[in-house]
């Protein structure tokens, strides 16, 4: 291989990882906490208000339901001092009902609230208001217009005995939290990696079966891709698991161990999810690749083709490497086993039961639209990479390019894949955004929008290679490779923005 061409191998490996850097750096500050995307909408009496007295029953709205963590909730009077609970109640109807054992005393009152989300990850918040004794509750006073008003001003008297005047508690805002902090910006990268990888472990394996056709270096190439991105699934996944353990105890290393904590934890959808990862990522790290055969029935491919698979080389890169072409440019296939397309069915699978499809009504609905999604998006993104990664490098080693087998492959299934994410995303964005102003008023929505222009652009693209440079390449000009090299490479860097996009669309809260 000539030395430019090495310079250039180099070149876009350290670009490529620098992409990567940047956009992970960019995610662990811009990360907004993982929640189970439920919004505390406010209660009775309100946050920072004053009520007479007597008050035994606080009620605390929410935008879905959520089930509470009774032994979180806890009410503490103006000392701070811990009020005994009667009963933590929810109503069926996005309200949870907080019971006191005897009605509140005077004074400044908080209440600590904690939520399950139907994804499994844990919401905490909490409200105060000030209690003042009946007789000095003033009633609302109608005025007439054109006449004079006079602002009332607390009491000496009220002012000790609710400990404070409603001036100083209006310094005391609503907190709602999702126990942010170490672990928790932990777990938002784990989940991120995990998503990126279970993306890339399915579009990969769609590619190998369905589109790439090449020699049994390239072949393996992918294959050791896939399973590096499955072993990825399975750490990452551990890792958010422990983040969650933390989170749902007292944010310790000790709670790791705590069997309290593993028993709240297993009972989630969270906890299933999480298990359907594991699982499947194992079964597409094992069955991969099962047999290698020729692409041509009446070639023979050698008996050892399977040795390359179990046995990558050292020191080998997984997509681009600087060693002299291959001996035979034999094209062959590789075939996977039944159980890694069923290992990759239930990573597709595991995301229903966390994120915004576990949070967010008809269930069914959503849980096959994201599966639709995350496949379809996946076998694009994926396709686009590695159909970049395949040309250049041929192109490099001088090796045929065949660009227009592998375009004509992967036009058709792009094209399919193009369609189901189109329609699967508005079935999803229609799902969760309670209001089409919600597009622009919140976070996801407008991330939801940033990820739309940019797939508008990349749809672009693939009409342009679809309409114009197909037809060239299936008629053999040499002038269109060069074209349809160009356009698919700027695809692939366009879905690593769309990819840096969705994980941020993962995270965020539809309602914030």
């Amino acid at each position: 291989m000539s030395m430019l061409a090495q310079v250039s191998t180099r070149t876009f490996s350290r670009r490529l990882l620098v992409v990567f850097a940047v956009g992970l750096l960019g995610l662990i500050l811009w990360a907004s906490p993982a929640a189970a995307h439920v919004d505390f909408l406010g209660s009775t009496p309100a946050n920072v208000s004053t009520v007479p007295g007597p008050v035994s029953e606080i009620v605390l709205e929410f935008s879905g339901a959520a089930e509470p963590i009774e032994s979180d909730f806890r009410i503490e009077n103006s000392s701070g001092e811990s009020l005994p609970i009667d009963a933590v109640a929810n109503d069926g109807e996005a309200k949870v009902v907080v019971t006191s054992a005897a009605p509140l005393p005077s004074g400044r009152t908080k209440v600590l609230w904690a939520l399950r989300g139907a994804d499994g990850h844990k919401m905490s918040g909490s409200v105060s208001f000030t209690v003042t004794p009946e007789a000095s509750a003033v009633p609302p006073t109608t005025i007439a217009a054109n006449q004079s008003t006079t602002t009332a001003v607390p009491s000496a008297e009220t002012r000790n005995e609710a400990g404070s005047s409603e001036s100083a508690i209006a310094a005391i805002s609503t907190t709602t939290n999702d126990d942010s902090g170490v672990a928790e910006t932990i777990g938002v990268v784990a989940r991120w990696i995990v998503y990126a990888s279970i993306l890339l472990t399915v579009g990969a394996l769609a590619y190998l079966l369905w589109v790439h056709r090449g020699t049994r270096a390239e072949g393996r190439r992918i294959v050791f891709f896939i399973r590096r991105a499955s072993a990825l699934v399975i750490v990452a996944s551990i890792i958010e698991w422990l983040s969650q353990l933390a989170l749902w105890g007292s944010g310790s290393i000790g709670d790791l161990v705590s069997p309290e904590a593993w028993g709240e934890l297993l009972t989630t959808g969270f906890a299933f999810g999480t298990l359907l990862r594991l699982v499947g990522a194992a079964l597409v790290l094992k069955f991969v690749a099962m047999d290698v055969v020729p692409d041509q029935p009446s070639e023979r491919a050698p008996t050892a083709d399977l040795d390359w698979i179990s046995a990558p080389e050292e020191n080998s890169l997984m997509l681009l490497d600087e060693r002299a072409p291959s001996i035979t440019l034999t094209r062959v296939r590789v075939e996977s086993g039944p159980l890694a397309i069923l290992g990759a069915l239930l990573l597709v699978v595991s995301e229903s039961f966390i994120g915004h499809t576990a949070s967010v009504e008809p269930r069914a609905l959503m849980a096959l639209s994201d599966a639709v999604h995350l496949t379809a998006a996946g076998i694009w993104a994926a396709g686009a990479w590695l159909l970049a990664a395949t040309l250049w490098r041929r192109h490099r080693r001088g090796e045929p390019v065949d660009a227009a087998l592998l375009a004509t492959r992967f036009s058709l299934l792009a094209t399919v894949s193009l369609i189901a994410v189109a329609v699967s995303g508005v079935v999803l964005a229609w799902a969760i955004l309670e209001h089409l102003s919600a597009l622009w008023s919140s976070e996801f929505g407008r991330l939801l929008l940033a990820k739309t222009f940019v797939v508008f652009v990349i749809g672009c693209f693939g009409l342009h290679n679809r309409r114009v440079v197909l037809p060239a390449l299936v008629s053999g000009d040499e002038r269109s490779e060069d074209s349809f090299r160009t356009t698919i490479a700027i695809e692939a860097g366009l879905f690593v923005v769309v990819l840096l996009i969705t994980s941020l669309l993962v995270i965020a809260n539809p309602l914030s």
